[in-house]
């Protein structure tokens, strides 16, 4: 019965043949977002720095069709073999509770590495006379026809924020929805729009000028970005503990030793000073999470705004 002590050798062969010459050629980094956007200069310069690790080449491939999908679909269809990967939000598994999908993304996909998480943070016209998440929910229950809330178009991360928001807290107030968080934020300043959900770096200047009120901001700690504004857990908002994540994935068919890799390459590109810098930069902090940690909040989110999604019935058309 000797041959029992070389069974763990054994059955280690396979995995370190998997890895053995990986990636052995280019990796492709696909992403949902147009070239020169905040994702995309993420993309390349997470791409930047696993080409130096790895010494492969690694492409951006900036995908926007189909309200993000056709990134999805492509690495849904490539082959499981640890070259393709799919850089994503959370919005990643709430779109096809709104449109059709040619992908479950629950199903179809490998959750390899948390890279970030982006949160939002309520912000008001300073001019007027709200000075806390209370003041603005009592003001908006009070007198609805002078209050509105603003966010980016229907299944962006800010809008199933605000409509969270609203409903739970029987806001009755009217929901702006503006494309891109630029053109909302002027119209906060402007006195168009009581408050919106928004990164940090489109309400910075606004709130470092007095024009802007940050009134809270989402995830379980408090940013970096403004760490004396209060989490809106702390303002008295129960749910909104959790911010947006942003990590890779792979084809579900994709072996576990080359995600875990994938996932160790991440990590260390993280600390890479020009990667935290981009994505600092784009409202994002620095935030890894292993393939099983990750494929927990995948899971759990998809349950979490599904919900909200059909509750709200929200809808997207072809055209949006």
């Amino acid at each position: 019965m000797a041959w029992l002590g070389a069974l763990p050798v054994a059955l280690a062969l396979p995995a370190r043949a998997e890895l053995l010459g990986y990636p052995s050629r280019p990796l492709h980094l696909v992403v949902p977002a147009a070239e020169g956007g905040v994702f995309d200069a993420l993309a390349r310069a997470l791409a930047s720095q696993l080409q130096q690790q790895l010494g492969r080449l690694t492409s951006v491939d900036d995908r926007p069709a189909g309200n993000g999908m056709a990134a999805g679909e492509m690495v849904a269809r490539a082959p499981s073999d640890g070259h393709t990967w799919l850089l994503h939000q959370t919005t990643f598994v709430t779109q096809p509770a709104l449109e059709p999908a040619p992908y479950d993304p629950l199903r179809d996909f490998l959750p390899v590495a948390m890279v970030a998480t982006l949160p939002l943070f309520l912000a008001v016209d300073a001019r007027l006379p709200i000075g806390s998440v209370a003041d603005l929910i009592a003001r908006a229950r009070a007198e609805p026809a002078s209050v509105n809330c603003g966010s980016e178009p229907l299944g962006a991360w800010s809008h199933l924020v605000a409509e969270q928001f609203v409903r739970e807290y029987a806001i009755h107030a009217p929901h702006v929805t503006l494309k891109g968080e630029a053109g909302l934020v002027q119209q906060v300043l402007a006195g168009r729009i009581t408050a919106c959900f928004a990164a940090f770096p489109s309400l910075s200047m606004g709130a470092a000028s007095g024009q802007l009120r940050l009134l809270g901001v989402t995830g379980s700690a408090r940013s970096p970005f403004a760490p004396d504004v209060p989490t809106l857990r702390e303002a008295g908002l129960a749910g909104f503990d959790r911010s947006a994540w942003v990590g890779v994935f792979m084809p579900a068919r994709t072996p576990k030793p080359l995600s875990a890799r994938a996932s160790a390459e991440l990590r260390d590109a993280l600390n890479a000073s020009d990667v935290r810098a981009t994505l600092r930069a784009g409202g994002f902090e620095p935030e890894w999470g292993a393939s099983d940690t990750f494929a927990q909040a995948v899971r759990r989110d998809a349950v979490r705004w599904q919900t909200l999604v059909h509750q709200a019935d929200l809808r997207l058309s072809r055209g949006e």
